[in-house]
């Protein structure tokens, strides 16, 4: 007999936990836009997930960020998961890495750490990753126990962070493009600045251009008057319009910003991006939501491709190095997490296995086969034969038990111990649905 607990070794992780990723390319643009949730609706994305979880008949996770869609599932094999999100989005063998139990775990840790996009120390993926989780349980679309899987990979990002020296906060992927944003200014002096969006990435693109002394910012958004409540006093210095008002502004910009949420472009070939001067534009948006064709042969676009380039110019040898001892930290954490489970499940064990005896020997005080010198020493029996279960390492026969149970010193008459025997021997089937 075992100590069962789901999650609470690698083995049973492996069967409880498995991971779906797929990282975005350009030969897998398409089937990536199908897939991400990045630009859905918050009752979209509900109903798609809830849907979803209908035709694989278990909770899942879904995570999208500006260069990947992952799903993690919970009691499902990843080809049925796989196979599920094909018939839910219509695309037949989807380009999944898949993985399972503790290779899962790690995976999301290193995704939540940029270990995986050279993009070490960044945030902006490990508050996405907050959000979606805050977004699954408003949402009730995860039960708590699963909910718990998503504390232990936030606890390792946090370990991670400070032991590779990333104790402060970073900016996120538009610190990336500041240097741009300088050289622009320091050439043009004031510019006219059109922001779409105004969103986390939007309100950092403002915050930036408010640094750099620039005045003349317009931001745009779907609902303006919403949009002011998530930062009223830099929205205060901003000009707050519509998309629908957009044309009559940005044909005068210098700079065009994007943090747009859409799942396709909302400016290419056939809707283009009106700026009549030599502007820049500056995408940050994932998938694109501005086309090169939007733009003339005299604008420049600056899409999430350059900022990935960008951010993999850090010194190979410098990551190289960083990534090694991560790995050593994520084995590491990843066993400590393990015992911490298991150390989690034996407890929950041992109250069960203790509260169940002492359950019976009340049943035993009262029984007509016990004698009255009998009833004294019932619970403490009890309590041994609790004890003698909690303390075996491994799997042990029902004969062994009920061996200690009989062979016993404390002088039970032999109906009682037969009484005991047959009552424990019972308990420990049903506890573990066998026999």
């Amino acid at each position: 007999m075992d100590a069962d607990s789901s999650h609470a070794s690698e083995q049973n992780m492996a069967s409880k936990i498995c991971l779906l990723s797929l990282k975005f390319d350009s030969d897998n643009i398409d089937v990536a836009r199908r897939l991400t949730t990045e630009g859905l609706r918050l009752n979209q994305r509900v109903e798609y997930l809830q849907k979803l979880s209908d035709i694989v008949e278990t909770e899942l996770f879904e995570f999208s960020t500006c260069n990947r869609v992952l799903y993690i599932g919970f009691d499902i094999e990843p080809e049925i998961l796989a196979a599920g999100i094909s018939k839910m989005v219509g695309v037949e063998d989807i380009p999944f890495i898949q993985m399972t139990g503790s290779d899962a775990w790690k995976h999301l840790v290193k995704v939540c750490s940029g270990l995986d996009s050279f993009i070490v120390g960044e945030l902006q993926v490990m508050s996405q990753f907050r959000s979606s989780i805050n977004f699954h349980r408003e949402n009730n679309l995860i039960g708590t126990y699963n909910l718990a899987f998503f504390d232990h990979v936030i606890s390792a990002n946090r370990i991670i962070r400070k032991e590779l020296g990333y104790t402060s906060s970073t900016e996120s992927m538009l610190k990336l493009a500041r240097t741009k944003l300088l050289e622009i200014v320091s050439k043009k002096g004031t510019t006219q600045s059109v922001v779409l969006g105004f969103g986390d990435m939007g309100v950092k693109a403002v915050e930036t251009l408010d640094e750099m002394g620039q005045s003349e910012i317009i931001v745009a958004s779907r609902n303006p008057q919403k949009s002011v409540k998530r930062n009223q006093e830099l929205a205060n210095r901003c000009n707050m319009i519509t998309y629908d008002d957009i044309d009559a502004y940005i044909e005068n910009a210098d700079i065009v910003i994007s943090t747009m949420r859409c799942s396709t472009p909302a400016y290419h070939k056939n809707k283009p991006l009106r700026m009549n001067k030599s502007g820049i534009v500056l995408d940050f948006s994932w998938p694109p939501s501005i086309e090169p064709e939007a733009l003339t042969e005299h604008q420049t676009l600056l899409s999430m491709e350059q900022w990935i380039q960008l951010a993999r110019n850090i010194n190979d040898a410098e990551y190289r190095a960083l990534v090694e001892k991560s790995e050593q930290l994520i084995d590491n954490i990843m066993k400590r997490y393990m015992e911490a489970l298991s150390n989690k499940a034996q407890g929950k064990f041992r109250a069960l296995i203790y509260n169940h005896m002492e359950n019976l020997s009340t049943s035993w005080e009262s029984s007509s086969v016990a004698q009255q010198k009998d009833i004294p020493q019932l619970g403490a029996f009890a309590r041994e034969i609790a004890t003698w279960i909690c303390k075996q390492d491994q799997s042990f026969h029902l004969s062994d038990l009920t061996s200690y149970v009989k062979n016993t010193t404390r002088g039970f008459n032999s109906n009682l111990l037969e009484q005991v025997s047959q009552d424990v021997e019972q308990s420990i089937r049903t506890l573990t649905s066998i026999g």
